[in-house]
């Protein structure tokens, strides 16, 4: 009896355990959800921008101006920075800190890419191409990955779903005149008998086609007779 009510006593603290640490990380989440909201707005009237996630999916578009650089934390979530229609006029930098994460980086045709990275447990993945031209523009990309996924790619390597649908409907192949239906289609069928025929008898040469060495070509003069008039 004393060994059930021990069990249960240490159900129960087990329970409260899980319980507290449960409104610990709760409370500790809204903390650093707050903090992270807070810096982001802080950031809108600075030159360098800085992007915060917490357990979300985060997607930053920067359109039709130019970007100077930016700060990104991203703690178990998705994040999403397109600069694929952003403006560089100069090298920039992104500081970034994941946590548990997928960043995704896009960048534009027109500029190379160089990465110091410091990862634990995590992969890194550099799809740019670098060119060596004057005048191209580098996106330096430091920070830190820890168990996270970090992919730097070029505007153009996903295709979108719209993108294909623009795609087909612009194609201009018509299958009707590709493939006419016609209800009057001649067939000729040539049994194996008269194929070995011709292919005995006609012999392909440079100027066409002429007999055969063995192909009988002597015109046929045999005379038919009339077996009644004969009676």
């Amino acid at each position: 009896m004393a060994k059930k009510k021990s069990g249960i006593v240490k159900a129960a603290v087990g329970i409260g355990a899980v319980v507290v640490a449960g409104k610990v990380a709760y409370e500790k989440y809204k903390t650093t959800k707050s903090r992270y909201t807070k810096e982001e707005q802080d950031s809108a009237d600075l030159e360098v921008r800085k992007y915060n996630a917490i357990c979300e999916k985060k997607v930053v578009e920067v359109e039709d101006e130019e970007f100077v650089g930016c700060e990104i934390k991203s703690v178990a979530s998705n994040t999403t920075l397109d600069l694929g229609l952003a403006v560089f006029e100069k090298d920039v930098y992104i500081n970034f800190e994941s946590v548990c994460s997928n960043v995704t980086i896009i960048l534009p045709e027109g500029v190379n890419v160089a990465c110091d990275i410091e990862k634990k447990i995590a992969g890194v993945h550099n799809l740019v191409e670098n060119v060596d031209e004057e005048g191209i523009h580098t996106v330096y990309v430091i920070g830190k990955a820890t168990l996270s996924s970090v992919d730097i790619i070029p505007v153009n390597f996903y295709v979108d779903d719209d993108d294909v649908e623009d795609i087909l409907a612009e194609d201009d192949f018509d299958e009707e005149e590709a493939f006419p239906e016609s209800g009057d289609v001649d067939v000729k069928v040539i049994n194996k008998s008269e194929k070995e025929a011709v292919s005995e008898e006609t012999v392909k040469s440079e100027d066409g086609f002429k007999p055969a060495d063995n192909a009988d070509t002597t015109e046929d003069n045999t005379e038919t007779i009339n077996l009644e008039e004969v009676k």
